[in-house]
């Protein structure tokens, strides 16, 4: 019988999990997880906000988003308008979508054997649980 954990050491889990299953995925097309992630919110948002999209993915790996786009711009994936906004180029475009059917195979991988239903029940949950803590951080003394 398998033991039942908290929710804890269970979200650590699958993040330890789902960190290492992405690395392995884009580093077959020669990027980091994350250069995926800037390049995927660049191609996905053109304009967003960088550091607020991408906060949760570099709270401690000592690695700067600046760093990151520095990196794809002399690979020539991204590149800076005048306006500053980066944008992906052609050859950018191709890593992207290379590399988003190896994200997308680890994702229907993750979510094997899971209905709908449950997946929009668990994130959902997540999303309160989340919601509650930074509410409770906020008003914390």
């Amino acid at each position: 019988m398998t033991e039942r954990r908290l929710i804890g050491y269970q979200v650590k889990r699958l993040d330890q999990l789902i960190e290492a299953s992405f690395d392995r995925a884009v580093e077959s097309v020669g990027m980091s997880r994350r250069e995926w992630q800037t390049l995927n919110t660049i191609a996905r948002e053109p304009g967003a906000d960088l550091v607020d999209a991408l906060r949760p993915f570099w709270e401690s790996d000592g690695e700067s988003i600046a760093d990151v786009t520095a990196a794809l711009a002399t690979r020539g994936w991204i590149t800076r308008e005048a306006d500053g906004r980066w944008t992906v180029t052609d050859a950018g475009g191709a890593a992207h979508e290379s590399s988003a059917r190896s994200v997308g195979a680890i994702r229907r991988q993750l979510a094997e054997g899971v209905t709908e239903d449950e997946f929009a029940a668990l994130t959902g949950t997540l999303a309160r649980m989340i919601a509650n803590l930074e509410r409770a951080g906020r008003s914390a003394p």
